[in-house]
């Protein structure tokens, strides 16, 4: 889901736009060179020097229950605060997200949820909304994390998981997520992708390059 040229599910502006879809994402990405697994609930790190890389491989065993991030340092962190707010402020849709996203994974471009291995890969784009302010940017990004877990919820059921109807049935979701955060930046534009569902020029979840 993100920054703009569409409607429907916006692949994630100033209007954000080109969004994420459930399709399985088998997009391959060389661009974080720390990689970095932790947990929103753990403080307990373990820390190990990949000997092999220049880099430094940091590692949080997560707790079941935990979404495990895998990115660089900032990565890690913006992603930990989006969500540490749904836990704090949308317990409901923090529940969906733990139930059915496994890993947020930082990847090059394109953003989507791969159902198959509950991993959430989220692009540059998509994960900080270029310019917004911080703390809108980690709202953005706990949003599209709703949306995704909603791709996954759908899967995991049994109903159709990608195409027009879930893209509608996660941007519901997703809305609904940044009304009780008080998301006012991108209640708007999120709205209109709903609105403009059928519009053929909105089918963002069909392009392989998609961002929200």
């Amino acid at each position: 889901m993100l920054l703009r040229r569409v409607a429907v599910g916006g692949v994630v502006v100033a209007v954000l736009a080109a969004g994420c879809s459930g399709t399985a994402d088998t997009s391959t990405t060389t661009a974080p060179t720390t990689s970095t697994t932790t947990s929103v609930a753990t403080t307990t790190t373990t820390t190990a020097v990949a000997t092999s890389q220049p880099d430094t491989t940091t590692t949080t065993a997560p707790a079941a229950s935990d979404v495990a991030i895998v990115g660089d340092d900032d990565f890690v962190a913006h992603t930990r605060a989006a969500l540490a707010l749904l836990a704090s402020e949308v317990p409901e849709n923090y529940a969906q997200v733990v139930a059915h996203i496994d890993t947020v994974e930082s990847v090059d471009a394109g953003s989507g949820m791969d159902v198959f291995t509950k991993t959430f890969r989220v692009g540059d784009v998509t994960a900080y909304a270029p310019g917004y302010g911080p703390d809108d940017q980690v709202l953005w990004l706990a949003g599209t994390i709703v949306h995704d877990a909603c791709h996954s919820r759908l899967y995991t059921d049994g109903e159709e998981y990608i195409g027009r109807d879930a893209e509608l049935a996660c941007l519901i979701d997703q809305l609904a997520a940044l009304e009780m955060l008080s998301g006012f930046a991108f209640e708007n534009y999120i709205s209109s992708l709903i609105e403009g569902v059928d519009d053929p020029g909105n089918d963002y979840w069909n392009d392989p390059n998609r961002h929200w």
